[in-house]
């Protein structure tokens, strides 16, 4: 049965997520694509691309869109709470605490400490992104295994995301519908 696989693996993703969804990002791809296979490197891309238009927080609806994937209905639950629970549980105790000794150095220490990392993760996951996007994956990097309709489509949407003229969830979306004009009327396999 795959719910205490699910429940165990997204709660240890829940514990040890640091930074938000972009900073969980590479372990879950890890956890979901590495170790368990429940999808590969291209499904565990297309499924951010969707997760970032729905609503709600990145992580929770990866961990969702995993559970119904491989779990159906009782996946998404099992994934979901099991992906909150460890938060649900920290905040609260480090709320209290925060409240409480958030003034004195080592506190600061800690959380000046906890950026670099937080940082790599995220770094790690933008890697991995660009080059299953760009290359099907990190070890395709390679001239032949270049998709050069993804590559402007990537540029030209980070700039206008950088310079705040397009809202991610539209970037998406424009991304998605000019990426289907180019690879239909280049005749390029997607």
């Amino acid at each position: 049965m795959i719910l205490p696989s699910l429940a165990k693996t997204f709660f240890l993703i829940g514990l040890f997520s640091f930074g938000g969804g972009y900073g969980s990002m590479e372990l879950i791809r890890s956890k979901v694509v590495t170790e368990n296979s429940w999808m590969t490197n291209a499904e565990f891309t297309d499924i951010i691309s969707i997760a970032e238009m729905t609503p709600g927080p990145l992580g929770i609806n990866i961990a969702s869109f995993v559970g119904t994937r491989t779990g159906g209905i009782p996946g998404t639950l099992c994934a979901t709470i099991s992906y909150v629970l460890p938060a649900v549980i920290v905040v609260g105790i480090l709320s209290k605490v925060y409240f409480k000794y958030r003034n004195l150095n080592g506190v600061q220490g800690v959380l000046k400490g906890l950026r670099p990392a937080v940082a790599a993760m995220v770094l790690a996951a933008a890697i991995t992104l660009t080059a299953t996007a760009w290359w099907g994956g990190v070890s395709n990097i390679a001239k032949e295994s270049t998709n050069y309709v993804a590559i402007p489509i990537s540029i030209v949407m980070l700039i206008l995301l950088r310079k705040k003229l397009i809202a991610p969830i539209p970037a998406i979306l424009s991304s998605g519908i000019i990426g289907a004009l180019l690879y239909f009327l280049l005749g390029v396999e997607a």
